[in-house]
């Protein structure tokens, strides 16, 4: 993977946990809150 690639990739990386936060803090319910909570980190969990 080249420099350009890479630096492509983080700011996907960074795109992405930006909208879950902003997704996590303006949920509607407690519930939707430790659901979007629970499907974040196991995407992260599959990533590594």
């Amino acid at each position: 993977m080249n420099f350009t690639a890479k630096l492509r990739a983080r700011r996907v990386e960074a795109r992405n946990r930006k909208a879950v936060a902003r997704a996590i803090d303006t949920a509607p319910t407690p519930a939707m809150r430790h659901e979007l909570i629970a499907i974040a980190q196991s995407q992260v969990a599959n990533l590594r």
